[in-house]
């Protein structure tokens, strides 16, 4: 009996070693590029080992895929969690991607390089940030034209943001003027004067940026 906890807690890491490694190197290189034999080279682990968690190398792209979107997305909702201005809770979805990829560069690369249809105003991936837009744009906060040509273009800047932090391996206090400036930059484009539109997103920043 005492030997399944241990066995349990190798299985585990073994596993966690797997997707740390391929993360990694799916998001720097991308999926083509990488092979099996180099991620199981970077976790340490036998070839065989990464066969018995994962059938193949699509499989094991799909795993990440799945986590770097459920970790995004489950951040935006909690940020916005009892926040009902669709100028907030926009400008929020866009600043929590930036901690987002200052405290998780590897995963947030990878959420880039293997979200399909990550660009799509239309996918379901991005089903929240468009109805908040939507939402602003009814109520007429936003002045933009359409819900579908705001949110590509909100989209458009938010992979910019990350991609930026990322690269640039920005500290956290940096991270958080990028994230202001560019989410000032969007509420601008979507109609708000430059004022409120900078200090919206100054303070929302702030909040999102604090410890804890």
């Amino acid at each position: 009996m005492s030997a399944l906890p241990r066995t349990q807690r190798r299985t585990e890491r073994n596993r966690a070693a797997i997707l740390s490694a391929a993360e990694a190197l799916f998001g720097a290189r991308g999926v083509e590029a990488v092979s099996i034999d180099e991620i199981a080279d970077a976790a340490d682990l036998a070839k065989g080992t990464l066969y018995n968690h994962f059938a193949d190398k699509d499989a094991l792209a799909a795993e990440i895929a799945r986590t770097a979107r459920h970790d995004g997305e489950a951040r935006v909702s909690a940020a916005n969690h009892g926040v009902t201005d669709p100028v907030r809770r926009t400008v929020r979805g866009i600043i929590v991607f930036a901690r987002f990829a200052q405290e998780r560069p590897e995963r947030a690369r990878a959420l880039l390089r293997m979200t399909p249809r990550a660009s799509d105003p239309g996918a379901g991936v991005n089903a929240g940030l468009r109805a908040d837009i939507a939402a602003g744009i009814a109520s007429g906060a936003f002045a933009a034209g359409d819900a579908e040509t705001a949110t590509l273009s909100v989209l458009g800047v938010g992979h910019i943001l990350i991609a930026r932090i990322v690269d640039s391996g920005a500290a956290r206090t940096d991270a958080e003027a990028i994230a202001a400036a560019l989410g000032g930059f969007v509420l601008r484009g979507l109609g708000l004067p430059a004022a409120r539109a900078n200090r919206i997103a100054a303070a929302e920043a702030a909040d999102i940026f604090k410890e804890g």
